[in-house]
């Protein structure tokens, strides 16, 4: 990254890095107050919690790393002060669905929900509910910056100037990057294939209902090879850390009871309430899938190829086939093309294309075809698709014309971080401050710890 990229992201991330950080379960917590901003304070823990990410050199580094961290928290601090001034607001909706997306990270990276559990010494419920305030302060600060930036939109003769003004030394260096456009066909289940399980489903709750135990059925029929071995069992969580459908099904079932089938985009359950506590509740469910025949993935296969003859023989574009033919909302719009999730560019850096596509573009030339390629979704769905390798650009030096998307997303941020930066220098002045030894010395935050001592 280059010293342009660092520095004009530098306060962005500093706020993402800090309460990302702080909104993770944490084993240790030091409550010690270390500064006041208006109402609110900054801990002891909010300062270790980052450090404990970084290895410096000297304990000079370490107390300057220390002071910027501090310095980033009193910002962070002072959003959130002034969104509770403005009366901002945050739905449960919304901090569970930031919650729920955070504790997915967490377990793919520990392997398991009880292997974080055996971490932690808590429960998931324990962990949730640690992570749920820190969660909704993250919310607001993030709700007030974007209101402090407004609707700030950049200009493509900003965007121009902002590059013009890039010493040439500092300039970013791009490595090799491509375009890809997909044409996109799900292998969809049958009728007779719905039907085939929703019959399994009715099956097994006759046999429950008849005396089979829930748990038995579970185990030996399940198809959520998550719980199946557990007797379907769930474990106590709230109700938004489902699809609608399921969450409404549970909410209706009393102890004990058994629902009668439910259908949601992962196919046919039954449900067993075991407990309810509010809207966290404790079931059990057997899974069953309807399956893709060998039939219906060999018919996508073969309009998909039907689909590639006619482009080939130009009968029409793969621009317009995939906006008529593809499943993929995201991409049949804009001719296909798979974008840079960083940037919107459908110009994406070669190293993070998925593993499976770039072995296939790797070997092929640009402007060519490929396919139909198979490709599984993490929810189980069965996908064909047609790539076309669009374009490739080899390494080089940042320039307009090739990078422009890029440009403009660092050109936005500086032009963002320097409309943050006068609302925070302005409140900063206007807000009681207060720093408590030893972290009063340092120096970034000097001017205003003269200040509050004048005060």
């Amino acid at each position: 990254m280059s010293s342009l990229t660092k520095r004009t992201t530098l306060v962005l991330t500093l706020f993402l890095t800090a309460f990302i950080i702080q909104a993770q379960p944490q084993k240790v917590v030091l409550d010690e107050v270390v500064a006041v901003v208006g109402d609110q304070i900054v801990l002891k823990s909010d300062i270790e919690s980052q450090m404990s990410g970084f290895n410096f050199p000297t304990d000079r580094a370490k107390w300057e790393g220390q002071c910027e961290i501090l310095k980033s928290s009193i910002y962070q601090r002072l959003l959130l002060n002034q969104s509770y001034i403005d009366s901002l607001k945050v739905g449960p909706d919304e901090i569970n669905s930031e919650i729920n997306r955070r504790m997915e990270y967490f377990i793919s990276q520990i392997g398991s929900p009880e292997a974080l559990e055996k971490y932690y010494e808590k429960s998931i419920a324990e962990i949730k509910d640690e992570m749920r305030d820190p969660i909704k302060e993250m919310i607001l600060i993030r709700r007030m910056k974007d209101e402090v930036i407004g609707n700030y939109s950049i200009s493509p003769a900003e965007v121009k100037k902002f590059f013009n003004n890039i010493p040439k030394d500092s300039l970013p260096y791009f490595n090799t990057q491509v375009e890809v456009a997909q044409l996109l066909m799900f292998a969809k289940p049958t009728e007779e294939e719905h039907a085939k399980a929703k019959a399994k489903v009715q099956e097994y709750r006759d046999r429950i209902i008849n005396g089979t135990k829930f748990e038995t059925m579970a185990i030996l029929y399940s198809e959520d090879d998550g719980t199946a071995v557990k007797g379907g069992d769930l474990g106590m969580r709230s109700k938004f850390e489902y699809v609608p459908e399921f969450s409404a099904a549970a909410m209706k079932l009393k102890k004990d009871s058994i629902s009668g089938i439910v259908k949601t985009k992962y196919g046919y359950h039954l449900l067993k309430m075991v407990d309810r506590k509010g809207e966290k509740i404790h079931v059990k469910h057997i899974l069953i899938k309807p399956k893709v025949t060998v039939d219906a993935k060999l018919d996508v296969q073969k309009k998909l190829n039907e689909i590639a003859a006619q482009i080939g023989k130009d009968t029409f574009t793969f621009a317009s086939a995939a906006f008529k033919y593809s499943e993929d909302e995201q991409t049949k719009n804009n001719g296909g093309l798979l974008v840079d999730a960083n940037n919107g560019s459908s110009k994406i850096p070669i190293d993070q294309i998925d593993a499976s596509l770039f072995f296939v573009i790797d070997t092929m030339e640009v402007g060519n075809m490929a396919g139909p390629l198979v490709t599984t979704y993490p929810d189980g769905r069965i996908a064909y698709r047609l790539i076309l390798f669009k374009s490739k650009t080899a390494p080089h030096l940042a320039n307009l014309k090739d990078d422009y998307p890029e440009i403009k997303e660092l050109a936005d941020n500086n032009k963002k971080q320097e409309i943050l930066m006068v609302w925070i220098e302005k409140k900063m002045k206007e807000t009681y401050i207060t720093i408590h030894e030893p972290y009063n010395g340092c120096e970034p935050l000097k001017d205003y710890v003269d200040k509050s001592e004048k005060d």
